[in-house]
């Protein structure tokens, strides 16, 4: 018999094998292409904190800076550079809620522990507020941003690994 290409749908992909073995799902030979490696021009951790991409680190997830204030949220649909698609799914970003309520939550903790150190903490009720509402754009930022590189390359490594 011949081999024959046949679409596997446990691997969503399309395989070469053996049309009877094809039919049980069993894969005989496989031709991959090699994924291209894409290399960051500086460190991942600078890429991070610059907002870019996180797969090549060249095109900016964001499309306005963080000091527009009415328009800090908007996100780029895909990477000028690689064309990585910035949310794989629909709701991707909800998931970015649990990061930035991390992000609150140590920082509450910390300046409150501050202004004990320095007693203060009658001001902490006042204050406390007013620094995270002026730091709620980053926050937001970067809430999606760790989405970005520590969720993405984990849930959908097909997706992030492929040009």
């Amino acid at each position: 018999m011949a081999l024959t290409k046949v679409f596997c749908f446990y691997c969503r992909r399309l395989i070469f094998c053996w049309a009877p073995l094809g039919l049980f799902g069993i894969e005989t030979t496989v031709r991959k292409k090699p994924m291209p490696e894409f290399k960051h021009p500086r460190p991942k951790f600078i890429s991070f904190c610059l907002c870019k991409c996180p797969r090549c680190g060249n095109s900016d997830v964001f499309k306005y800076s963080i000091f527009n204030i009415f328009k800090f949220s908007d996100t780029n649909l895909s990477c000028a550079n690689c064309k990585l698609t910035y949310e794989p799914e629909p709701g991707f970003f909800f998931g970015a809620m649990y990061w930035s309520y991390a992000f609150i939550v140590a920082l509450i903790v910390t300046l409150s522990i501050a202004f004990s150190v320095f007693n203060l903490f009658d001001y902490a009720i006042y204050a406390i507020p007013v620094i995270l509402i002026l730091l709620l754009p980053p926050i937001f930022r970067y809430s999606r941003m760790m989405m970005l590189y520590v969720v993405y390359p984990n849930m959908y490594k097909s997706i992030f690994s492929e040009k």
